[in-house]
């Protein structure tokens, strides 16, 4: 039994007509309440002629004709990168410019002076963070690299040996002037918590390299100003995250404030971990055995996220792709939210269905034949309007990357789990491991490919936003995050490729 759904063309002068499986339509239309986006159709019959989902409720408020997701079709046949290595030099370019400004270690949100009276020139912990771990991780020029470290290590540990003025720890404030160091003392969401996990997470990362390549003098950086008292910049951190790990914070958007947080949960016990593992390397046997036992609590504590259905950022604002990111930032390779559990396949379903009714250029853009989806931050969000932003499309892609990377090393895939990719990714049903990854290498490059057409025509610079009526750029240009993200991807559709050519260990 099939059902015709027709698509809309962006001009809605032309409809394609195309076949999806009624069983598969059961599947993507099984959303939770609050996912649903009104599809303004009142009857049944024209309701799914478009291509919707019809499901009567008797909850105020709630559409009966609503989006699927189907609308925004992740299906390409990749025909390469989805960027060519001249065009990767230039966005590093363009992320390198944002880097340890003027050798002081500080790293600016974004150039930006036009854009809201200047509101990004400032060094965000998070951004930074996050910042650094993108590069570490991406960029070849290892004395560069090093460098950056060096200087990045500097800049924390000057910023946060001074007194607060905004009444909070020091260590917990979200932004500081540059060049000076001082912190922001406007009104802003504090405290933040995630700072910590996250720049220990970073560092600790970084650290653990230069053992795995025997950097002597790297190695004895580490033991001088990473890890050599309860004063350098790791130990420091996680001893306060380990007393404050579940206090109240602001989320990574800044405009909630909450004490369970996926995001800073999961950054947490990634922090915590990483930072036992380089304890062990110092011999710091006691530190080690404490930040697991924190680690372990924490991770009790996510699984009270999921829905059933989807990962909740938190219990008053769950749709959120925060949780996203966060799944790849705190991943640690040990299957707890990894990109082929029920966890995170029932997540992306849910926040795909959400974000392609919510924005009309997703659609708009599917009906173009331009492939890809676009994510923005969460359900109910205002900010310059509320539209997709970048950085947490690029995070879709990476996540995508991952998935196919780890089905290319399966002889064979779970038959619930590969359920779950087709809800997910639209993937064809009965494929060989090596085709399936093949496909999501495909959905990876499309939603890139989404990214490049509304930045190419502005020579690559990407800003933090694209508006959700015609994709075109808004909010701050030049953002760091955004660039971050896009080079992570491309870095974890490298991993892919390589995943792919592997012999499988049955």
């Amino acid at each position: 039994c099939w059902l015709f759904l027709l698509v809309a063309h962006l001009a809605e002068a032309v409809m394609r007509i195309a076949l999806l499986p009624l069983a598969a339509c059961a599947d993507v239309c099984t959303l939770p309440d609050e996912a649903r986006v009104d599809c303004q159709i009142g009857d049944q019959g024209g309701c799914e002629a478009a291509g919707c989902c019809w499901s009567p409720t008797n909850t105020d408020g709630l559409p009966w004709c609503f989006y699927s997701g189907q609308q925004c079709s992740l299906k390409y046949t990749s025909s390469g990168a989805p960027f060519r290595s001249s065009e990767m030099e230039k966005i590093r370019g363009y992320f390198r410019a944002n880097i340890d400004i003027n050798g002081t270690g500080a790293i600016i949100a974004s150039p930006d002076a036009s854009w809201n009276e200047g509101a990004y020139l400032f060094h965000w912990e998070r951004d930074g963070s996050l910042t650094m771990q993108a590069m570490g991780r991406t960029d070849p020029d290892k004395a560069y690299v090093k460098t950056t470290f060096q200087n990045y290590v500097k800049w924390v540990t000057k910023v946060q040996n001074q007194k607060d003025p905004n009444g909070i720890d020091i260590l917990a404030e979200p932004k500081y002037t540059i060049p000076s160091g001082v912190p922001y003392t406007g009104d802003w969401c504090r405290p933040q918590k995630d700072g910590p996990a996250l720049r220990s997470l970073a560092v600790a990362r970084y650290a653990l390299g230069l053992f795995d390549e025997n950097d002597l003098e790297g190695m004895d950086w580490v033991r001088s100003e990473v890890f050599g008292g309860p004063e350098t910049l790791v130990q420091k951190d996680l001893a306060w995250l380990m007393q404050h790990w579940e206090d109240n914070t602001c989320d990574l958007w800044e405009d909630h404030e909450a004490t369970d947080f996926f995001w800073g949960r999961f950054a947490s016990r990634a922090a915590l971990t990483v930072g036992a593992t380089l304890a062990e390397k110092l011999g710091e046997s006691a530190l080690a055995a404490q930040y697991r036992e924190t680690a372990d609590q924490v991770t009790a504590k996510l699984w009270g996220h999921w829905t059933g259905q989807y990962v909740m950022e938190t219990a008053d604002r769950p749709l959120d792709s925060a949780v996203i990111d966060g799944f790849n930032v705190g991943y640690l390779e040990d299957g707890v939210f990894g990109p082929l559990t029920k966890e995170v396949l029932g997540t992306v379903k849910v926040l795909s269905a959400f974000f392609c009714g919510q924005y009309p250029i997703n659609r708009a853009d599917t009906a173009a034949n331009i492939p890809g989806i676009m994510y923005g931050r969460y359900k109910g969000d205002v900010y310059v309007g509320g539209n997709p932003w970048i950085l947490l499309t690029a995070s879709l892609a990476q996540l995508v990357y991952r998935t196919a990377a780890e089905v290319a090393q399966q002889s064979s895939v779970d038959a619930e789990i590969y359920g779950l990719l087709v809800d997910a990714y639209q993937v064809d049903e009965n494929l060989s491991t090596a085709k399936l990854a093949e496909q999501l290498m495909g959905t990876g490059d499309g939603i890139l490919m989404r990214i490049r057409h509304h930045i190419e025509g502005v020579d690559f610079h990407m800003w933090e936003q694209l508006y959700k009526g015609n994709g075109t750029h808004a909010s701050a240009g030049d953002l760091t995050w955004s660039y971050a993200n896009v080079l992570s991807a491309m870095q974890f559709r490298e991993k892919a490729q390589q995943a792919m050519t592997r012999e499988v260990v049955v």
